[in-house]
């Protein structure tokens, strides 16, 4: 009786929590970062190289910010906030040697990033 109910309880469980294939299934949000950072524990993947950014420019447009940063090798980085947020004078960012990115550049993609918000 008692190995009876140990089963069925474990069975009950088992439906509950439900098969391997439907988490896996679940690709979306939080769960990607963790399944990401899981692989670099693991071994199985390497973790991005990272290089110190410095504030290069920061230009305000239609309420909004951009603060772009510059790395080592050409590797740009370009944040945005609100008008009037917070830009680090520097900050750790994923190395992206001479990826063809300027200043320039993502100035340009902010400005008519905000014109097509309008």
């Amino acid at each position: 009786m008692r190995q009876l109910v140990g089963f069925t309880v474990l069975l009950v469980s088992l439906t509950l929590i439900g098969s391997p294939t439907e988490a896996q299934d679940w690709k979306s949000g939080l769960g990607l970062g963790f399944e990401k950072m899981q692989k670099v524990w693991q071994g199985i993947s390497k973790s991005p190289k990272m290089t110190q950014c410095k504030l290069a420019s920061r230009k305000v447009y239609k309420g909004k910010q951009i603060c772009v940063y510059k790395g080592a090798n050409n590797t740009f980085l370009g944040i945005y906030n609100d008008a009037g947020g917070f830009c680090s004078n520097a900050m750790s960012c994923r190395y992206d040697p001479n990826s063809g990115k300027t200043i320039g550049s993502l100035m340009t993609a902010f400005v008519k990033a905000q014109d097509k918000m309008d």
